[in-house]
């Protein structure tokens, strides 16, 4: 594929002066495609706080998602990730996810016994109830994040020293399987809601190997903010049903102005 790898000294995380603060939320409505139709499936909350963790100060990170009340009656979901990172240098220490979909409910807690650039492994618990669905040690030889920890990676990178094409390899964990990601930094973009209402953006593409989506290269793609917020705006997956878009309608607790937002008075 001609992918030019990076070393993390390049796209590096930045320091401690985040561009999230305690308190931000935003929302999202979730819309599935399958050929030329598109439904609004669900709805999701993303926030950050401030916050302990077996005793080191963390930036928390909780994602709730549900879905419509018409798709509640094909396949209901009531799903929470919660995840935590260190101050200031944002490692992912532990994360936790809440599955209640139709008849499928566990906690899968995952913890991180070592991090670093070029190794990382964790432990994964998941459990039904009393008993023991998952128990086991994944390592891998990259960094290592869940979702949500990976959306902290992206925000926080030195956006003044990133070229486009610059690319970096991590990996996330599910259940038993590791799953590789290839981040592709595509440089500025332009998001349009409508005529009237536009973001400047940056775009992300992103390979996942993984069984879940059709393709590996370019399984997902995401777009944030073209500000000092960076915040997601955007995300698109290419799923073996379709595809699935999440677009953010609201936030509040911004750390600064959204300056990306473009909006085109109407003519009279």
């Amino acid at each position: 594929m001609g992918i030019c790898l990076i070393a993390i000294s390049t796209l590096k995380i930045q320091g401690q002066d985040f561009p999230f603060q305690d308190g931000e939320i935003l929302n999202y409505d979730i819309r599935y495609k399958y050929g030329l139709v598109t439904m609004k499936g669900g709805t999701a909350s993303y926030k950050v706080n401030d916050s302990d963790f077996e005793n080191q100060q963390t930036v928390q990170s909780v994602l709730t998602f549900k879905t419509t009340s018409f798709f509640d009656k094909i396949y209901k979901i009531r799903d929470t990730l919660t995840s935590y990172a260190t101050i200031p240098h944002l490692q992912p220490i532990f994360h936790q996810r809440s599955v209640n979909e139709q008849g499928t409910h566990f906690i899968e807690k995952m913890k991180t016994l070592q991090f670093s650039d070029g190794f990382t492994e964790v432990s994964i618990l998941r459990s039904r109830g009393d008993h023991i669905m998952v128990d086991t040690i994944i390592n891998a030889n990259h960094p290592g994040f869940d979702l949500l920890n990976v959306f902290l990676f992206i925000r926080n990178l030195d956006y003044e020293n990133i070229s486009v094409g610059e690319t970096r390899n991590l990996a996330t964990f599910l259940g038993r399987r590791k799953v590789n990601i290839i981040l592709r930094y595509q440089g500025q973009s332009i998001i349009e809601r409508s005529e009237t209402h536009k973001f400047k953006a940056l775009k992300f593409d992103i390979d996942i190997t993984d069984d879940v989506f059709t393709e590996s290269s370019n399984a997902m793609e995401i777009w944030i903010s073209d500000d000092l917020n960076r915040i997601p705006l955007k995300l698109k997956a290419k799923l073996k049903i379709g595809a699935a878009e999440a677009d953010m309608t609201s936030y509040k607790n911004l750390k600064h102005p959204l300056s990306s937002e473009i909006r085109i008075p109407t003519k009279r």
